[in-house]
């Protein structure tokens, strides 16, 4: 028995039946008109060829990207960490320098490990204004300090891979 899919039946045209279509309106082709189909088609299978290799080229591209870049997530996690120990260091001064030496310690391993993994600091003191990779935080006029350099830290920006992380908060000589 049948089953009913309410589909009419199709019947396929045998290959040899469809090839032997194209090859008869090929027979019916002058010389000239076959040279141009036959380039036609040369060109087609260039152009295919080139968009392949820009695809490929593209992926490529981005998954280089997205690996580089992975650890950003990781980064913005712990840059916080290391602003806490940069401020329990300078609010140590008046206690044991055993304690300080310890924390100095640990922010060091910490930052080698950073720099294994490409993450790099930026510290902009005397260096001029980048908004790039320094947010002004306030502005101070030093009458020694040239316009428009960075006279003091706040925070350390860190850069991933030469791209900004957490840009630098500064404090900026402007004269007035």
């Amino acid at each position: 028995m049948k089953e009913d899919n309410n589909q009419p039946e199709t019947i396929e045209e045998p290959l040899e039946k469809q090839e032997s279509g194209e090859n008869s309106e090929l027979n019916t082709l002058t010389y000239e008109e076959l040279q141009q189909k036959n380039e036609e088609l040369q060109e087609e299978a260039l152009r295919a060829r080139a968009e392949l290799e820009n695809f490929k080229k593209r992926v490529s591209a981005e998954v280089t990207n997205t690996l580089k870049y992975a650890n950003t997530e990781l980064l913005n996690a712990l840059i916080p960490i290391i602003t806490s120990l940069e401020k329990a260091i300078d609010n140590t001064e008046d206690q044991k320098s055993i304690d300080k030496e310890g924390v100095l310690l640990i922010l060091n391993s910490f930052e080698k490990t950073l720099e294994n993994f490409n993450i790099a600091p930026i510290n902009p003191i005397g260096e001029e204004f980048n908004p790039e990779l320094h947010e002004a935080v306030s502005m101070v006029n030093e009458s020694g300090e040239n316009d428009n350099i960075v006279v003091k830290t706040l925070e350390r920006g860190w850069l991933l891979n030469e791209r900004v992380i957490k840009p630098a908060l500064v404090v900026v000589n402007k004269h007035n």
